[in-house]
């Protein structure tokens, strides 16, 4: 029994190492280290961390250890070049960014001190980091991919890894120091895992760990969106779920672990609240100027009823990127696929399969509601944001586009893959199979 569990860790481990060496070969493919190739998503938010890193180069530090800037502008790209020219600057230079914990800030900056012993300058540094986050981001996407194949098939996982190599959304934003895509992914990741868990009979609590350890990093590196990726962790659950229940196998225990995911995600979130508002308490002196700054940041994004931030509706929100913004999704060289055209190749696919299997005569509820239920999911995940936060989604279009990769868009093309997959093996399979 031993021997087989180190033989289990000796797959597992280079299984991993395969997946890192096939992320950094797709990162240097994409050109995902260069902003001058792929360009860059969201230059303004990065500032907060160039000042942090900035100032963890020159060995200072402020109370809380926050993000921020030496500029009197939040997103002046001074800071940027100021990181790059290593300029000296003093600790009452630096402006405290406190709506958010700002464990990227450190993490990097930390990372930047690493990669500073062998490279001096701050251009080349910058690329390093660049390069970094993106095979990060690749390499949690094959996680999850792996995840995928054991519920789908290979042309399913295949589907989602293109969705990320081919999107021009996350081709820009993976690198992104502020954001950290890769982050994104985790708490989908930690979910799939717990259902790899229940398949295989282990205990659940360190894979329930890892939902709270995951949401817990996504929330210390920001609350915006945190909606998604609590929608994103209970999806490989629900799809189980369909998958029993419509199989006539006993489905019942996933409901429980459904309530478990959710009560360990939420705890993530709260103890990133905890954390956040000991820093602030740090930085302000006081318990009650701390939860003033928690409370503002929060309620200046978040709005649970049309009025209660500002005039703009959810009606208005939703119709603007559901009719409105039609930014391509997935870029095929010349050839771009939007929101709609997607949706409808999905629907598509879902109406030839279930033909397909009542021609057959085979039971299509096994195949087709846990898609359904998980390619609904897929969608809420982005439209819970724009409901929640009405305002904040309204105003950032440079933004809230993003969000459809996490994970309608991956989703929709291996559901795609899955669907055209199945119909097309049924087909091939001899009538006396399928009776």
């Amino acid at each position: 029994m031993k021997t087989a569990g180190w033989g289990a860790r000796l797959r597992a481990l280079l299984l991993v190492a395969a997946m890192l060496l096939l992320s950094v070969g797709l990162t240097l493919w994409r050109h995902n280290g260069s902003g001058y190739l792929t360009g860059f998503w969201d230059n303004a938010s990065q500032t907060l961390v160039f000042g942090r890193m900035l100032q963890m180069q020159q060995d200072q530090s402020s109370p809380g250890g926050f993000m921020g800037v030496y500029t009197e502008d939040w997103s002046d790209d001074s800071n940027r070049t100021m990181y790059r020219d290593n300029t000296p600057v003093t600790p009452d230079q630096f402006h405290a960014y406190t709506h958010q914990s700002g464990l990227q800030g450190t993490a990097l900056g930390l990372l930047n001190k690493v990669y500073s012993v062998f490279e001096d300058d701050g251009a080349a540094r910058e690329t390093l980091l660049y390069t970094t986050n993106s095979v990060l981001f690749y390499l949690v996407t094959l996680l999850v991919c792996w995840g995928v194949r054991r519920g789908m098939g290979n042309l399913a996982a295949l589907a989602w890894l293109a969705a990320a190599v081919f999107a021009p959304w996350p081709q820009r934003g993976m690198k992104d120091l502020y954001w950290c895509l890769w982050t994104w992914l985790l708490p989908a990741l930690a979910g799939l895992a717990l259902c790899a868990a229940v398949r295989r009979g282990r205990p659940l609590g360190r894979y329930l760990a890892a939902v709270f350890a995951a949401c817990l990093l996504r929330c210390m590196c920001g609350f915006e969106f945190i909606s998604v990726f609590l929608i994103l962790c209970e999806m490989p659950l629900v799809w189980c779920w369909a998958r029993d229940l419509c199989s006539g196998r006993p489905a019942a225990a996933w409901l429980g672990r459904m309530v478990r995911t959710g009560l360990a995600a939420v705890g993530g979130v709260a103890a990133a609240l905890a954390v956040w508002f000991a820093q602030g308490w740090l930085y302000f002196g006081t318990a009650a100027r701390s939860w003033q700054n928690l409370t503002a940041a929060v309620t200046s994004r978040v709005s649970l009823t049309d009025g209660v931030v500002g005039d703009v509706t959810v009606g208005q929100v939703l119709y603007r990127y559901l009719v409105e913004v039609r930014e391509p999704l997935l870029q095929f060289g010349p050839v771009t696929v939007t929101l709609w055209p997607l949706t409808a190749a999905v629907a598509a696919a879902f109406v030839l399969c279930a033909a397909v299997l009542a021609a057959r005569h085979r039971r299509a509820s096994p195949v087709l509601v846990p898609a359904a239920l998980c390619w609904a999911l897929s969608f809420a995940a982005p439209l819970s944001w724009m409901v929640l936060s009405k305002v904040h989604a309204y105003v950032h279009l440079h933004l809230v586009p993003m969000l459809w990769h996490f994970a309608y868009v991956p989703c929709s093309c291996a559901l795609l893959a899955f669907l055209v997959s199945r119909a097309v093996r049924e087909l091939v399979r001899p009538a006396a199979d399928s009776i």
